[in-house]
C-alpha cells in the first residue's frame, strides 16, 4: 500500500498530470479501473507491475479497488471536509490509500474480498 503511494506521489511531483481531476478518479473508481486508469494515464510515470503484472499480488487489485469503492460509497463529495483536497485527483488517491492502511492495516487481501 505504501509503495502505491510512493508511485502516485512520484506522478503527482512531475506537475505533468495536474489535470486529472476528482471526478476522473470517481469515474475511474466506479468502474473498479483505478490501477489500470493511473497506468494508461501516467505510463512510465508509475510502475504498477507488481499490481498488475505479477502473480506475487494478484488479490491486491480487486481488493484495493474494492476498499476505494467503500470509501467513495461513503465520502464522495465531501472530500474537502474529510481530507482537505478539492482539486487533485492524485492527491485524492493519495488520501484514499493512507485512509486505506489506516482503516485496514494487517488485512489479507485474499480474505478481504
Amino acid at each position: 500500500m505504501t509503495f502505491m503511494i510512493f508511485e502516485i506521489n512520484a506522478a503527482l511531483d512531475t506537475s505533468r498530470y495536474d489535470h486529472i481531476s476528482i471526478a476522473d478518479v470517481h469515474g475511474a473508481i466506479k468502474r473498479g479501473k483505478v490501477l489500470r486508469f493511473l497506468k494508461d494515464t501516467c505510463g512510465k510515470d508509475v510502475d504498477l507491475s507488481l499490481f498488475l503484472d505479477s502473480q506475487a499480488d494478484a488479490e491486491f487489485e480487486p481488493w484495493y479497488e474494492k476498499r476505494l469503492q467503500d470509501i467513495y460509497g461513503g465520502y464522495a463529495g465531501n472530500e474537502r471536509r474529510k481530507w482537505g483536497v478539492e482539486n487533485c485527483g492524485l492527491c485524492l488517491l493519495i488520501a484514499w490509500t493512507t485512509e486505506i492502511i489506516q482503516q485496514r492495516d494487517g488485512i489479507d487481501f485474499a480474505q478481504a474480498r
